[in-house]
């Protein structure tokens, strides 16, 4: 019996759009069903998330999971390859559209193979974005620096745009949880736009 093609979608917060993803799905795989499409809008940190929990519960051998990218199932490295071999021994097969070898068909026999070119790509894919991560927060500690020697860094002082990113993490969460609005949080902030506020959410749900 053939098995059904599931995708799964995730964006880091509920103001960010799923189209750019549920395109590359339905253009990769065209039979995939509105019904089989399960999206998730908070961060990767870990698989807690409810639509992806719903998700592997209706997953039987044979059926084939589609994602775009790789981060978007998750961030954390070893988690990753945790749920990826579990997913494996139910007899799952993972399709991710930015890790070409997980698209080939491999002879039967042959599977050893393309578990040690995924299992590089991982570690390399991992060590990217960690990587990235950290050149985030060095640009942000140079530029702090720089602003200080400029005599321009103001900090957390009421009315610039910044904000303690604690005060921010408070809010942002509040945001979440439908508690308030963007443009509320925007407010609270204190900043002068909605850029502001996604530039520092960015960086946060980068560092998780």
């Amino acid at each position: 019996m053939k098995g059904i093609t599931f995708g799964y979608i995730r964006v880091s917060s509920k103001d960010q759009n799923e189209g750019r993803q549920i395109s590359a799905l339905k253009g990769y795989s065209p039979e995939l069903e509105d019904q089989y499409i399960f999206i998730d809008k908070q961060s990767g940190k870990d698989f807690e998330r409810e639509k992806y929990q719903e998700l592997k519960k209706m997953l039987r051998a044979g059926d084939t999971l589609l994602i775009q990218e790789l981060d978007r199932l998750g961030r954390n490295k070893e988690m990753i390859k945790q749920e990826l071999k579990e997913l494996k021994e139910r007899g799952i097969r993972i399709k991710i559209l930015n890790v070409p070898t997980t698209l080939m068909d491999i002879p039967n026999g042959q599977e050893w193979l393309l578990d040690m070119i995924n299992n590089i790509l991982v570690e390399v894919l991992g060590a990217i974005a960690e990587e990235e991560r950290n050149k985030i927060r060095q640009r942000q500690a140079e530029g702090i620096a720089l602003a200080k020697q400029q005599g321009k860094y103001k900090g957390g002082v009421k009315g610039t745009f910044k904000a303690d990113m604690k005060e921010f993490i408070k809010v942002y969460k509040q945001v979440q949880a439908d508690k308030i609005t963007v443009k509320q949080a925007i407010k609270l902030l204190g900043y002068k736009s909605r850029t502001s506020y996604y530039n520092m959410a960015k960086q946060y749900e980068e560092s998780l």
